[in-house]
């Protein structure tokens, strides 16, 4: 189990909100931008022989950690160099980190790690000898900080193995220098928006605008002195001028984004530090909502109170027919890079300068372009389902009066296997690499904003284990085949004679991260100390499930009328992706959303 003191929570979180410069100011953005590149990635890769200099921070700030190392490695202005400063020294300090976890990892490393190569399959990862290693780091409670990071650290030691055949002695030798491909300016380390020798902003919130200016270099190169005078206007969206009405302005950051057909912008991070809501005391906290993410189901959450008593019936968030636009979105990006692979060796038939190769050129122009449209919709749609499913537990906890959260941390697992069918493999793929990932991101920090606790669970057995007993149990592949037993069903039975509870897979797994939520809690209110327990632990307490409190009732937060289509009930604007599956009967189910 994981053990970690008490400590007082932040008041305040700090939130980005991009926004794209003008057009006419992108030229100049996009010079400074390249310049400043060159000199972070000449700065990181001199000091990066001296990087265990940066595991202990000597100052706040990079840049003066920096500064006591090296002279600037090209004259752009002391403020200018603190910039770039700023920006190597915190990737020489987060490559730090992670050299001195990948001391925890060294010993972990073995060869059966690695699955050889045979006649009929390549080499590659064993993924079950890989998370026996994570689960045995867990148990020992050995300090190895964040277990993803840990995760993410094996997995790039066997994939150096893949590559060269041995298991990497540094980590210097299996990670190359960090150098950036696109270029970023962090602000922080000037003298502020009114007083900055690097750039200066202020704000007009009665009109909703700002005004900016840069200094930059021109096409030679030269750094005007006139840089103050050359400003620009852009006009704040509605969201960020309420969050600055209750919050302060940050320092930006100055940002390039390059698109897949090879264009380039740059953006501007407006920075706003806003007050949080407080977190309720142990001693306040009963009820927990527990919640497991799935493969057939998104999530499946559930209530559970520190008596050990279910409160309310579970919710199940089913996609419904979202697998399938995004995988018929995938299947198009990849048809438009066979057409790409085809239109480049038709291209490179022709030298260069050949006239023959506009018309291909022209071509690859268009598909790209498409491309990086269909990438935009694809992760626009992961992020917009990502805020609904994080929306859907934060209404639920407030509905039950929850001041805890309790989810299963699957970020560092992957699913074994790729399916027996095309719809299989992207299941896998989609929950593990993107939806999950945009839902963790989203959720903790909106977890944050609101005063909710957040707290990850081990994800061992907890798909395994009786809810109401404790004991072990068998899963299948649905209530009508239970004579042979399948590790990865969707129907769960308790092997306990005296008990027999059978149930959805995916709503065992809520009660249980919900009993390790109340465990969570009880420790914390005795000792004052947060503890993660394993489900099998003999201090979590089963569950039973009461009759009372069962009705939730939702405020009408939307016209009745839109959250039914075509006899579906919806959330508002997901009516063609997104439904709504209750255990209550649906006449009950509609007049409670209304």
């Amino acid at each position: 189990m994981f053990e970690r003191a008490m400590r007082n929570a932040a008041i305040t979180q700090t939130l980005s909100y991009p926004l794209r410069l003008p057009d006419f100011i992108q030229a100049d953005a996009l010079r400074l931008l390249d310049v400043s590149r060159e000199v972070i990635n000449l700065t990181i890769t001199a000091l990066w022989d001296r990087l265990d200099a940066f595991a202990t921070r000597t100052n706040t700030y990079a840049y003066k950690q920096v500064e006591e190392m090296m002279a600037p490695p090209l004259k752009h202005g002391h403020r200018q160099w603190r910039a770039e400063a700023e920006q190597a020294g915190r990737i020489l300090r987060g490559q730090a980190e992670r050299k001195k976890l990948f001391g925890v990892v060294l010993p972990l490393l073995e060869q059966g790690m690695i699955v050889p190569k045979t006649d009929k399959r390549r080499a590659g990862k064993n993924r079950k000898t890989i998370k026996q290693a994570m689960a045995d780091l867990c148990e020992a409670n050995t300090d190895g900080g964040s277990t993803v990071e840990l995760q993410s650290l094996i997995e790039q030691a066997c994939n150096f193995y893949l590559e060269n055949g041995c298991f990497p002695a540094t980590y210097e030798e299996m990670q190359r220098v960090p150098v950036l491909k696109a270029g970023i300016v962090p602000y922080a380390s000037d003298d502020g928006p009114k007083m900055g020798q690097t750039y200066r902003l202020s704000l007009d919130l009665d009109h909703q605008r700002l005004t900016l200016a840069l200094r930059t270099p021109d096409e030679v190169g030269t750094w005007a002195r006139s840089w103050r005078e050359r400003t620009c206007q852009m006009s704040l969206p509605d969201v960020l001028a309420a969050r600055l009405q209750e919050g302060a302005m940050q320092a930006p950051i100055l940002r390039e984004i390059k698109e897949a057909d090879g264009s380039r912008y740059a953006v501007l991070d407006f920075m706003v530090l806003v007050p949080v809501c407080s977190v309720e005391a142990w001693e306040t906290c009963q009820n927990v909502l527990g919640f497991d993410w799935g493969v057939r189901k998104l999530l499946t959450a559930s209530v559970v109170d520190l008596n050990g008593n279910q409160v309310g019936r579970p919710f199940f968030l089913d996609t419904g027919p979202f697998d399938g636009r995004q995988a018929r979105l995938r299947r198009q990006i990849d048809q438009l890079k066979v057409k790409v692979g085809r239109l480049e060796q038709q291209r490179d038939r022709f030298p260069l300068g050949d006239p023959r190769r506009n018309p291909s050129e022209g071509a690859l122009f268009v598909l790209r372009r498409e491309i990086n449209r269909c990438w935009r919709q694809y992760e626009a749609r992961n992020n917009d389902l990502g805020h609904l499913a994080a929306n859907i537990l934060l209404v639920l906890a407030t509905a039950f009066d929850c001041h805890l959260l309790a989810g299963e941390s699957l970020k560092t697992l992957k699913s074994a296997g790729r399916g027996r069918s095309a719809k299989g493999r992207w299941r896998n793929w989609r929950n593990n690499a993107q939806v999950r990932g945009a839902l963790w991101r989203v959720l903790r920090y909106k977890c944050f904003l609101s005063g909710i606790r957040l707290e990850w669970q081990h994800p061992r057995y907890t798909s395994h284990v009786c809810p109401r007993c404790g004991s072990s149990a068998n899963t299948y592949q649905s209530p009508e085949h239970r004579a042979k037993v399948n590790d990865w069903g969707a129907w769960l039975c308790c092997s306990n004679p005296s008990c027999l509870w059978s149930g959805s897979r995916d709503y065992a797994a809520s009660l249980n991260i919900a009993r390790l939520g109340t465990a969570l809690i009880r420790h914390a209110q005795t000792t004052g100390k947060v503890v993660h327990l394993s489900v099998l632990n003999t201090s979590v307490q089963p569950v039973s499930y009461i009759g009372t409190r069962t009705a939730l009732r939702f405020p009408p937060s939307v016209p009745r009328g839109r959250l039914i289509h075509s006899g579906r009930v919806s959330c508002n604007g997901w009516c063609s992706s997104v439904r709504l599956r209750s255990s209550y009967a649906t006449s009950i189910l509609l007049r409670l959303c209304g």
